[in-house]
């Protein structure tokens, strides 16, 4: 049987290591329950302003109308950082569903917890006053049995409610400490693979800000400003201009001729399975030229056809 004394001095122990126990995790728990409700709220105010820097990018580029690269870079950027924006507001959702709420709990637990251990150490004092006033009875009163039997009634009452108390206390820690261990490490794996995915997307989309923001040609844009500021001030575009000689020459193979020669002919090279051929090819319309003109051309191509027989 155990001894009475030790019995209460060990119930006084655990509940104050309990106290002790439960005051460090209020500490930290709500410590890290403010850390990452602030992370939460600084993340969505990033959010925000992702929000109004992929507006600016996407405004920017509809206005942009001279420098054509940087246009297609600052679209492509509006769209990829409004993308980024969006896994960001998951991310947010998840730490306050997956984080934050799970150790904001605490509180009150810690709190439930705090009452039962109060309670256990007024038990305990209860007990402690019942002993004292048994033994000031003893050694007042040592005939009066009636009243030690009823002080002695007193104290194995007491005792009893603290050693329930503190049974119950135990198993109250116990439940306590497995949740708080669960969930400290439940929380903390779900803010670190929350963080990483978020991450991984970030890296993907701002990548591609990255190529779109490098293949910016800005030599190429700034002729393009040059250029428009010529037209601006009147001057002639030289590269239109350019464009527009170039298109009104007629090449073909091997032989080209400009418009404006003074010979109605013109000749290319005709390629056949044995030999190249010279073709004469008339410039003017059968349709309005004369009988005698038909002629001639009869006559050239019969000499034609003579001569390249005559040749093989």
């Amino acid at each position: 049987m155990s001894n009475p004394q030790n019995e209460s001095s060990g119930n006084e122990n655990q509940a104050k290591f309990c106290q002790t126990r439960v005051a460090n995790s209020e500490k930290y728990l709500g410590s890290l329950c403010e850390v990452m409700g602030s992370i939460t709220r600084k993340t969505a105010h990033i959010r925000d302003k992702g929000d109004i820097l992929a507006k600016l990018c996407k405004d920017y580029s509809d206005e942009e109308n001279v420098s054509h690269s940087l246009k297609a870079g600052l679209r492509v950027c509006a769209e990829n950082l409004s993308v980024i924006q969006d896994y960001r507001q998951t991310q947010i959702m998840r730490l306050e569903s997956k984080v934050v709420r799970p150790i904001s709990d605490y509180g009150n637990i810690c709190k439930q917890i705090k009452i039962g251990v109060k309670r256990e150490l007024e038990a305990v004092k209860r007990e402690d006053k019942k002993k004292i006033e048994l033994q000031k009875l003893r050694s007042k009163n040592p005939g009066n049995s009636h009243q030690i039997s009823r002080a002695q009634s007193d104290v194995e009452r007491a005792r009893e409610d603290a050693s329930i108390g503190s049974k119950h206390l135990e198993e109250q820690m116990v439940s306590f400490e497995k949740r708080r261990l669960h969930d400290i490490k439940t929380s903390m794996l779900d803010y670190f693979k929350i963080q990483l995915v978020f991450h991984a997307k970030a890296i993907e989309f701002y990548s591609k800000c990255f190529e779109s923001m490098s293949m910016v040609d800005e030599e190429r844009d700034l002729q393009e400003f040059q250029r428009k500021l010529s037209m601006a001030r009147g001057v002639p575009d030289t590269e239109e201009i350019s464009q527009a000689l170039t298109s009104m020459t007629t090449t073909t193979n091997g032989y080209s001729d400009t418009l404006g020669s003074s010979d109605p002919y013109t000749s290319t090279y005709e390629l056949t399975a044995s030999d190249h051929r010279r073709v004469r090819i008339s410039k003017t319309s059968t349709m309005y030229g004369d009988d005698e003109d038909d002629d001639e051309d009869d006559d050239y191509y019969d000499d034609d056809e003579y001569d390249l027989s005559t040749a093989r």
